[in-house]
């Protein structure tokens, strides 16, 4: 570096580090657990970010159509969730849907739409064939999870495909079927289903008029949400969760995931580096100007934040799935998830009422059903 380069970055240190600094008022400190899980400004946000997409004709719009369908999964809005995953079916196909056919670049052609990985077009049947399921839509949600092995054979290797799988051929006394579901599920160490459905097959064993059946699925989205889940009905504790019940390797395996988040954690302190000191410097020279220039000189040499989630993959693919099956009291109101990291510190909480106005569970199948999404941009503190 020149001699008048050091002394101008010598002099742009002493200048942040000597100027007088106004201490904002002191906030009230933040919870250390969140107390419940909000997709609503997920949703608000990916539904802006694809109609944008689709105007701009910006080819990773397929994308963020997932993430928009993800999050309506998450926060119950099932009809939505179901479209907007249909939608990315018909656009991976090179299929137009009615409402687009004057948008020619939608057509596969030179301008080839990002294509889905082999991953990401299953987990587009596999949350096609939950929304069926919840719709109690049994014959449909097989459908889909048929499809999805169609795709990769290794499907019937993963647990979570085995198990619903198992579960929809089982509400639909299909028995022998759900069997060799249930027992590849013991092969893979998921335990307790194969004698259940033996004593429905073979005596009409009907479990007690006081219970019902539960299933909990929790999908982790980053590494610091990874951890065991604790499920109480009302105030009875019931089990535990494991971290990690499949692995559904649909963008990175868990040590290429603690890389990526360690850079990601590097590149966030690169830009705010970059954006203080351009920001100090800038302001000097352009008073009014400085923020906003730094702003975009960040983007210029570092990349746009969200389109490089977009380049990279399906922003709000799951790196991880823990589900159990289990029953509960029949007159419980509500279900309380309590979430863990891997360090054993509690990240926080949800309730899930069964019933009446503020129902969060899905009911289908004779049985309650649970989805929680896990990303610290649905915690509610």
């Amino acid at each position: 570096m020149s001699r008048p380069g050091v002394f101008l970055l010598l002099g742009a240190l002493f200048f942040i580090t000597c100027a007088p600094v106004t201490s904002p008022l002191p906030s009230a400190p933040k919870p250390q657990y969140f107390s419940n899980l909000s997709y609503e400004n997920a949703i608000a946000r990916y539904r802006q970010t694809v109609e944008k997409k689709f105007k701009d004709k910006d080819l990773s719009y397929i994308l963020s159509l997932l993430s928009y369908g993800i999050t309506n999964f998450y926060g119950g809005k099932q009809a939505d969730a179901k479209q907007a995953f249909l939608a990315a079916y018909k656009v991976d196909a090179g299929e137009r849907p009615e409402a687009a056919k004057f948008y020619d670049w939608l057509v596969v052609d030179s301008r080839t739409v990002y294509k889905l990985k082999k991953r990401e077009r299953e987990l587009v049947h596999f949350y096609l064939g939950l929304c069926y399921l919840f719709e109690n839509n049994l014959e449909e949600a097989l459908v889909e999870f048929k499809k999805l092995r169609q795709f990769d054979q290794d499907a019937s290797q993963l647990p979570i495909v085995n198990f619903y799988t198992g579960l929809l051929y089982e509400k639909m006394e299909k028995f022998d079927d759900a069997l060799i579901e249930y027992r590849q599920l013991e092969t893979l160490g998921i335990k307790g289903l194969v004698r259940n459905v033996e004593l429905i097959r073979d005596s009409g064993y009907i479990p007690g008029a006081d219970s019902i059946e539960l299933v909990v699925q929790v999908e982790h989205q980053t590494v610091g949400s990874i951890g065991r889940t604790e499920v109480y009905a009302d105030s009875s504790f019931l089990t535990v969760l494991p971290e990690v019940s499949d692995s559904f390797a649909v963008r990175l395996s868990r040590a290429e995931a603690n890389r990526k988040a360690a850079q990601e954690a590097s590149a966030k302190a690169a830009r705010l580096g970059l954006r203080v000191l351009s920001a100090v410097l800038l302001e000097k020279a352009l008073p009014g100007m400085g923020e906003e220039l730094a702003d975009n000189i960040a983007d210029i040499t570092l990349g746009k934040e969200e389109e490089n989630r977009d380049i990279r993959a399906w922003g709000y693919a799951p790196l991880n799935f823990a589900f159990a099956r289990m029953r509960i009291p029949k007159a419980t109101s509500k279900v309380r998830l309590i979430f863990y990291n891997q360090a054993g510190n509690m990240l926080g909480y949800c309730d899930y009422p069964l019933r009446g106005e503020n129902q969060r569970a899905f009911y289908a199948a004779g049985m309650y059903f649970i989805v929680a999404g896990l990303a610290e941009e649905f915690y509610v503190y």
